[in-house]
C-alpha cells in the first residue's frame, strides 16, 4: 500500500508549504498531493480553495491575486504553533509554493517519489489550469511512456498522475495523459462513480479511481470489482485506524492521508 501526503504533511505543517511537503519526504511518504489553483498571472500554485482566506492572512479569490501578492501573505502561522521552523524546511518568508517549486523540491529528494495533482476547476478557471499543466508537463520534459519529469534532460524518480473532480478537466489534458495516469475523484454523494465504466471511449476504461472514504464505505463490491479488473484505488482521506484497516481488507493499493507518519508505521509496523 502507497502512502500519499495530502497537501504533504498537513497534520504537522500548513497545509501545501514548504515545510509540508518536505516533512513529508523526510518520514518517507510514497507521494505527495497538491491541489493547484492559478494566479491572476497566470502561475500554478499549490493551493487547495479558491480563495485565499482560510489558509492565510489574505482575503478574496487566488485568482484575483498576482504569484507577487500571494508571496506577501502569511501562509504558515494560522495552523503553527510556533513560528520556529525546522532547518531546511524553509522560513516564514518562502513558504507559498508554486508547482514548479514543489517539483524541484521532489526532484531534491532524489529517490522515486509520486506527484498526484489535483485540478481545481470552476467556472472562471477551467481550460487556464488544463493549459497551464500541459504547459508545466512539457517545460519538465514530461515522458508520457514512464510517466516521470526529466531534469536539465535528465530522467529522474518522480512520477506524475493528474487528478480532479472534472471530466473534463481530465478529458482536456488527456491529450498528453494516458488513461493510467489520469483519476476521476468522487466523494459519498457521487453516483456517477458506477458508470464510470460506460466512458466515452470503452476501449480505455478508467485504470486510477479516487473514491473518498465514505463513497467506498458504501460500495464494497463495486471496489472488489474495480481491483479484480486490475485498476488502482487512492482512497482520500484515511484519518482513523478503522478506514486504514478497511482499505487494507478491501486490497486498495493506495491511500492519501493527512498524517504520513501515522501511516507509514501502519503500513510497515515495527516488530521487536
Amino acid at each position: 500500500m502507497k502512502v500519499f501526503a495530502h497537501r504533504g504533511a498537513s497534520t504537522q505543517y500548513a497545509e501545501h508549504t514548504r515545510a509540508a511537503f518536505t516533512h513529508a519526504l523526510a518520514v518517507g511518504a510514497d507521494g505527495v498531493e497538491t491541489d493547484v489553483q492559478i494566479t491572476a498571472d497566470g502561475q500554478l500554485v499549490c493551493w487547495h480553495d479558491f480563495t485565499v482566506n482560510r489558509t492565510s492572512n489574505g482575503q478574496g479569490a487566488v485568482q484575483s491575486h498576482t504569484l507577487a501578492d500571494l508571496r506577501r501573505l502569511d501562509v504558515h502561522s494560522w495552523k503553527a504553533k510556533s513560528k520556529a521552523l525546522p532547518a531546511g524546511y524553509g522560513n516564514m518568508t518562502n513558504q507559498l509554493v508554486t508547482l514548479d517549486e514543489l517539483t524541484e523540491i521532489l526532484m531534491s529528494a532524489r529517490r522515486p517519489v509520486e506527484l498526484a495533482v489535483e485540478m481545481k476547476i470552476n467556472s472562471a478557471n477551467t481550460g487556464l489550469i488544463e493549459d497551464a499543466i500541459l504547459e508545466w508537463l512539457h517545460r519538465w520534459g514530461w515522458d508520457a511512456e514512464t510517466g516521470t519529469l526529466a531534469q536539465n534532460g535528465s530522467a529522474t524518480g518522480v512520477s506524475v498522475s493528474l487528478m480532479s473532480f472534472s471530466l473534463n478537466a481530465l478529458d482536456r489534458v488527456g491529450q498528453a495523459v494516458p488513461v493510467e495516469r489520469l483519476c476521476p475523484l468522487f466523494d459519498s454523494f457521487n453516483p456517477h462513480a458506477l458508470q464510470l465504466d460506460e466512458a466515452q471511449n470503452p476501449e480505455a476504461p478508467t485504470q486510477l479511481l479516487g473514491p473518498s472514504t465514505g463513497w467506498l464505505a458504501h460500495h464494497p463490491t463495486v471496489l472488489r470489482s474495480w481491483t479484480s479488473a486490475g485498476r488502482t484505488v487512492r482512497m482520500w482521506t484515511v484519518a482513523t485506524n478503522r478506514q486504514f484497516e478497511t482499505a487494507r481488507t478491501l486490497g486498495i493499493q493506495q491511500i492519501t492521508v493527512d498524517d504520513p507518519v501515522w501511516a507509514l508505521r501502519r503500513v510497515t509496523p515495527v516488530h521487536v
